[in-house]
């Protein structure tokens, strides 16, 4: 299924993307037709699954009609299994683990919410308690034929029950978000309003919503990824602030089309968590993009609900199809974590999305992709329910050791306790874990931290701590130590988290590492540039080296300000209000939440700026060296861009002026844009703008075209120049991304 251009006319045939040959089916075909499109075969007998599937793909993805699960010999149990064991043992009534008091949206191609494993109703009441189609704009999320199908089978792995089938979490409640129409076409706006909706109605049903599903996806390179991240990144992190998980599938591409193993968008987002698929074998199936540290679950052959139309309308929606990819894989893990909450509750545990995580993470199964070298951790729901009732943020109790210094410090292992001095401390992971201190020196066991975290609590005073990065992939969390959430360093092997320092400086050691950073709730800055990133305030400062990834949340309070600097090569700047982000070939910066942010191109190459509005009043300010946007509560600046695309498509009244000093300088104009271009070739575009100027000298001057056949030249290349940019944007975002063959896409992620 594909994403149009989310800014275009939908009645353009121009804008709507083709389907692919199978998808391209109108509402009426006949259900025989579809399947032969499908190029699957119905068995005479509705119980007998005839077709078989392979994990590479090379045969056809299989559909079984209400046929026998195949599941059973399993070296490691899916979860749909590990959930119904847990259930059994644990039998009815109160302790009953099935995701009961939550509520989850599934953000896809809507619900057929009378399915008989999904309630067979809609609205309070029903199991599918609500949900909006964003499609056609209304209140009814059905999963219209005949592309749709994909989020029903999403929807019964979640929460599905009926008389011979069972999802993961079933007590769960569910809302359905379609975000794709009946052809499968959708627009990357409509993903957008669907993040929102889910933030401004997390508390409106009778079960919160706690967690959220997309399955879906993209390939996105360094000329779009950072415009599809402005667009959503603010709304995932919103959601994650919330307290709500989101989790995204990591895709279906790996050998295929994509030539490195990067995650899909938006599994590869930091506010989200990547989801892949194994084989019977537990081995990563050879579809899955990988990532070190990536969850993952069976994805192969996965029974669930499907809608009526997909077998033909016999007036029974009690269908189910076997499906692969790492769709199928996404939701299983999802309401895995759902379970996970509910024991937490049930234990008086604080279930925050971090604590959740650190335990689904403490007990999985650890492997190794024999192909890339990439870890995995494979869920082990038994172990992560059958977890100690403790907080896992709760250290171990230490033993006591006296140091040469005379004041106490503890440590037994896996938890270090400083002093109430003022102490530097050298963290090293070149070669295991050793902390070093005063002429001390503290060796920690990676194996003591499988089911808890190994503390450096570095004690009172004003303490400094120099991390050594390994070769590993390291994720670094950090917050100011007047904060309440825990700062953490993880790998696949280990976590550690840090208590009470004030100073941090990381070196990353060449893996592939990312390290995310939160304000305080006073005044911050931010400083960043390829190989450099420092978050300081008041009390506290986070310095980070040579690392590739990093993303800074100015959430806290106060007004902060950030300042980022490109690289010498081609770097992309995209700016959204309360979101920026500067990306070059080999560093990715993010910056979310900051009132001010200054970005510079001094350092060389080819560097662009697309810059967007908000939905207040903005103003927009364009010279041949700098741009500025403004509005309510930001303003950002973008000093020696090469070239500057604006776009005003929120809502208010938005003004922009364009100033030139250039005597060469060439002006174009129609109804909806201004651009004007340098005499060294470099563009300055406006376009949506309600008021547009033009002035050179500081002097206004009033733009028209030179002739009627010129006007209608400007406006064709307008239009051709802004399809390409914005699909460049949105180009397959929200894909359903499938294996090499387009038959798989259909069936894939």
């Amino acid at each position: 299924m594909k994403i149009s251009d989310h800014n275009q006319d939908i009645g353009d045939a121009d804008v709507i993307e083709r389907c692919e040959e199978r998808l391209a089916l109108s509402a009426s075909l006949p259900s025989d037709l579809l399947l032969e499109a499908l190029s699957i075969g119905l068995s005479d007998d509705p119980l007998d699954a005839t077709s078989s599937v392979n994990s590479d793909f090379s045969s056809q993805p299989e559909l079984e009609h209400d046929s026998q699960v195949t599941d059973a010999d399993l070296a490691t149990p899916n979860l749909i299994e590990q959930a119904a064991a847990i259930r059994n043992q644990l039998g009815t009534g109160d302790l009953v683990l099935n995701g009961s008091g939550q509520t989850v949206a599934v953000i896809d191609s809507g619900v057929a919410w009378d399915h008989v494993a999904l309630g067979g109703g809609f609205g309070p009441g029903y199991r599918v308690v609500g949900g909006w189609d964003f499609a056609e704009n209304d209140a009814n999320p059905y999963d219209d034929g005949p592309a749709g199908f994909h989020g029903t089978h999403v929807a019964g792995l979640l929460a599905g029950q009926s008389d011979s089938f069972s999802g993961v979490a079933p007590g769960a409640d569910i809302v359905a978000l379609r975000v794709f129409d009946d052809a499968g076409m959708g627009q990357l706006n409509w993903i957008e309003d669907s993040l929102k909706w889910v933030h401004e109605n997390r508390n409106a049903f009778e079960s919160p919503i706690t967690t959220v599903n997309l399955s879906v996806g993209a390939a996105l390179n360094a000329d779009n990824l950072a415009d599809a991240m402005s667009i959503l990144e603010d709304d995932l992190q919103l959601l994650r602030e919330d307290g709500i998980l989101v989790f995204a599938a990591a895709g279906n591409f790996f050998g295929n089309s994509v030539t490195d193993t990067s995650l899909m968008y938006p599994a590869a987002s930091d506010a989200v968590i990547a989801v892949g698929s194994v084989d019977d074998l537990g081995e990563l199936s050879s579809f899955s993009q990988r990532d070190d540290g990536l969850l993952a679950t069976s994805g192969e052959s996965v029974r669930s609900s499907v809608p009526d139309h997909v077998y033909g309308w016999d007036g029974k929606v009690n269908d189910f199809a076997s499906l692969n990819g790492t769709s199928m894989a996404t939701p299983q893990i999802a309401a895995a974590s759902m379970l996970v909450r509910q024991s937490m509750i049930d234990e008086g545990v604080n279930p925050t999305p971090d604590a959740i995580l650190a335990r689904l993470r403490d007990s999985t199964v650890t492997r190794i992709d024999s192909v890339t070298g990439a870890s995995y951790s494979v869920i082990d729901l038994q172990a992560a329910i059958g977890a100690a009732a403790t907080d896992p943020t709760d250290p171990v109790e230490p033993e006591d050791d006296t140091t040469e210094q005379g004041e106490q410090t503890e440590f037994n292992r896996t938890h270090f306790t400083g002093t109430s001095d003022n102490e530097s401390f050298v963290l090293d992971l070149t070669d295991g874990i050793e902390l070093r201190s005063g002429g001390n020196v503290y060796r920690f066991d990676a194996a003591d931290s499988l089911t808890t975290p190994i503390v450096i609590d570095v004690g009172a005073g004003a303490d400094s701590l120099h991390i050594i990065g390994s070769s590993e992939a390291e994720r670094l969390v950090m917050h100011p130590s007047t904060s309440s959430e825990a700062s953490r360093l993880s790998t696949n092997t280990f976590e550690i988290e840090f208590r009470g320092v004030e100073s941090v400086v990381f070196d990353g050691g060449g893996g592939s590492d990312r390290a995310t950073l939160y304000d305080s709730s006073g005044d911050d800055t931010l400083r960043t540039s390829p190989d450099k990133t420092v978050l300081s305030g008041v009390g506290f400062q986070f310095e980070i080296n040579q690392v590739s990834r990093t993303y800074v949340h100015a959430t806290g309070g106060g007004e902060d300000q950030a300042f980022l600097n490109d690289s010498a090569g081609d770097d992309l700047l995209a700016v959204r209000p309360q979101f920026t982000s500067l990306r070059s070939e080999t560093s990715f910066q993010a910056a979310y939440g900051f009132e001010r942010v200054y970005a510079y191109a001094t350092a060389g190459g080819n560097d662009t700026a697309t810059l967007y509005d908000s939905d207040g009043d903005d103003t927009m300010s364009v010279s041949s060296s700098r741009s500025i946007i403004s509005g309510p509560g930001y303003q950002v600046s973008a000093r020696g861009f090469d070239s500057v695309d604006a776009y005003a498509s929120g809502a208010g009244h938005d003004t922009v002026n364009i100033y030139a000093d250039d005597a060469n300088s060439q002006w174009d104009q129609t109804s909806d844009r201004l651009q004007w271009t340098g005499s060294d070739g470099a563009t300055r575009i406006a376009r949506g703008f309600e008021r547009m100027q033009a002035f050179e000298q500081y002097e206004p001057i009033a733009i028209a075209p030179q002739s009627l056949n010129f006007a209608s030249m400007i406006a064709s290349d307008d239009a051709a120049e802004r399809l390409r940019r914005e699909r460049l944007a949105s180009q397959a975002v929200f894909e359903w991304l499938g294996s090499k063959k387009v038959s798989d896409t259909f069936l894939g992620e």
